[in-house]
This record gives structure tokens, C-alpha cells and sequence, in this order.
């Protein structure tokens, strides 16, 4: 028999699959940010979400492929701005920095591998270096406009600024781990974008939706 013979799993064993796979990613989330890829253990991360590691290991049969499916999980709500049209609006960063205040785990994690991954032989080396890649590329066509039309501050381009916003909210991410209570991070992001940018961020929208129109 084929694999396209094989007949279809029943749909209420197609739902507790779906639904124990996504108690794994939640469980791993945390554990991968606290410890970091070295340090985790997938028999840990399957006590923590009351699973056998062999049940665990039936949906991810190693530790790289699970932290990989974590980190696009993680990163899906920002990710899916950056093939935008005319790159990804300064907006979606503030945005992301609201939301991550009720999820500190995420950020940990984020921090935490996104440093381990320097390393060439991490296995997210080639998942961040695509992720900035992407990001920087994306938030420098949309500063584009702002620098066509002048309303970049002095010594500023696209690229330059879009690398200055991005390694202030890494920054102030950091930081907001350590000291909860005293760092904001959207409110601190709103000053640098302001100390970047010279109009309002409506209005540098506005034309960029404007050269999009203009360019179908």
C-alpha cells in the first residue's frame, strides 16, 4: 500500500495530535529561553508538559528540530510583515513591544538563542542570520521613502537607521528582562523612532502606501 492508499487518521486523533504537538511547543518555549538550546533537555521539556519522552520524541525527534519549530512559532507574528509592500512599517515593532510584555518567556527566548546562534554550528545560526537579514531588508524599503523625501534625521540612511531602531528594541528587550517595572519598552521605541525619523510615522505610512499605489 502506498502512502497515498494509507487512509486518513480519524479526526479526533488528528486533534489531540495537533493539540499535544502545541502543549509541547508551549512547554519548550520557556524552558529553551531559561537554559538555552544547550542546556535543555528534551525529557525535561516532556515532565513539563506531562508527556513521555518518547511520546515527545515521536513529534520531534530531536532537540534542533524542536527548537526550530519554537522559534517559528515565536516569530510568526513579526515575520509575516516583512514581505509586506514597501517593507515593514516602524508601527509593527511598536506593536510587538506592546504584546511582548505579557509574554516574557518569549523574549527570553528570543534573547537567549538569538546569542547563542552566533555560533556557526548552533542549529538557528541560519534561521537569525535569514531572520536580520530579512528584517533589516524589509524596515530599510520602507524607510526608503522617509529618506527620498527627506525625513531622515542628518547622517542617516534607510539601512542605517533601520539597523539603529532594530538594535535599540534587542536592547531595550534585554534590559526590560532584568527591570520590569522601570523599562517601556513601545514607550522608549516610540522616542528612538522619533529621534530617527522626522515627520510622524501616520505620515510616513500614508506615503508609503502612496509609492505602493502608485507602482501597480
Amino acid at each position: 500500500m502506498s502512502a497515498l492508499d494509507e487512509p486518513a487518521a480519524p479526526p479526533g486523533r488528528y486533534r489531540k495530535g495537533v493539540a499535544k504537538r502545541e502543549a509541547i511547543l508551549e512547554a519548550a518555549l520557556p524552558v529553551f529561553g531559561k537554559v538555552g538550546f544547550h542546556g535543555a533537555s528534551l525529557r525535561e521539556i516532556a515532565r513539563s508538559c506531562g508527556v513521555s519522552h518518547q511520546s515527545l520524541m515521536h513529534y520531534f525527534p530531536t532537540k534542533d528540530e524542536l527548537l526550530m519549530a519554537v522559534l517559528r512559532r515565536r516569530d510568526e507574528r513579526l515575520r509575516q510583515h516583512f514581505d509586506d509592500e514597501g517593507g515593514m512599517r516602524l508601527a509593527e515593532l511598536v506593536a510587538l513591544a506592546e504584546y511582548n510584555v505579557d509574554v516574557p518567556a518569549v523574549i527570553s527566548l528570543f534573547i537567549t538563542a538569538s546569542a547563542e546562534a552566533t555560533s556557526s554550528d548552533h542549529p538557528a545560526h541560519d534561521y537569525y542570520a535569514d531572520h536580520y537579514d530579512r528584517i533589516i531588508a524589509s524596515t530599510s524599503a520602507y524607510l526608503a521613502v522617509a529618506e527620498a523625501r527627506g525625513w531622515l534625521r542628518d547622517g542617516f540612511t534607510a539601512e542605517s537607521a533601520a539597523r539603529v531602531v532594530l538594535a535599540v528594541q534587542d536592547g531595550l528587550q534585554l534590559q526590560w528582562l532584568y527591570r520590569r517595572d522601570e523599562v517601556q519598552v513601545a514607550e522608549l521605541l516610540r522616542l528612538v523612532i522619533g529621534a530617527v525619523v522626522t515627520v510622524p510615522t501616520e505620515q510616513l505610512d500614508a506615503a508609503v502606501r502612496e509609492q505602493v499605489a502608485a507602482a501597480r
